[in-house]
């Protein structure tokens, strides 16, 4: 379904697989792993260092195969599995210019705040939905959690770089 200027994908995770990665990151993040930051309060499990775990590995594959179908020239450039604290926002911007579509996929909607905003569109977080759109040319912001905890999957994709002839 497109919405948001962009494509809304329900049920692009399970619910279990979404459970898999939220215990994924707790297990991680704590043990301060070289793959773990902190990006202002957020916690950042930077998942594209971690292509050997065979979880990820199947994701990547799920997301480079989504990349695909929105534009047959793009592909992952990276992702993470991002833990939003209670009171973290994310304040309106424009990706960077070389990340043409940006998605976020819900593992959890069991906090309050915490909505996405895409251009003059307001998301609701919904546990193992998928949300794509032109980050690049489409202001966009995480309004404040208010309670409990938010949990994404953020992924960033590029143009591939093309052979020479």
């Amino acid at each position: 379904m497109r919405d948001l200027e962009g494509i809304v994908s329900e049920n692009f995770l399970s619910d279990e697989e979404c459970d898999h990665f939220i215990n994924y990151h707790k297990e991680n993040f704590f043990l301060k792993r070289s793959y773990c930051k902190l990006h202002r309060k957020t916690e950042v499990v930077k998942a594209y260092e971690i292509l050997g775990n065979s979880v990820i590995k199947k994701l990547y594959k799920r997301l480079v195969k989504f990349a695909k179908d929105v534009d047959p020239n793009i592909t992952v450039n990276y992702f993470e599995i991002v833990r939003w604290p209670t009171g973290e926002n994310q304040i309106g911007h424009l990706d960077f210019d070389y990340h043409p579509h940006t998605s976020i996929i819900y593992l959890n909607d069991d906090f309050e705040g915490g909505i996405t905003r895409v251009g003059d569109v307001f998301f609701k977080p919904k546990k193992g939905t998928l949300i794509c759109f032109r980050g690049d040319k489409i202001n966009h912001e995480v309004l404040k959690i208010t309670k409990g905890e938010r949990y994404t999957i953020p992924c960033w994709y590029r143009y591939e770089k093309r052979k020479n002839s």
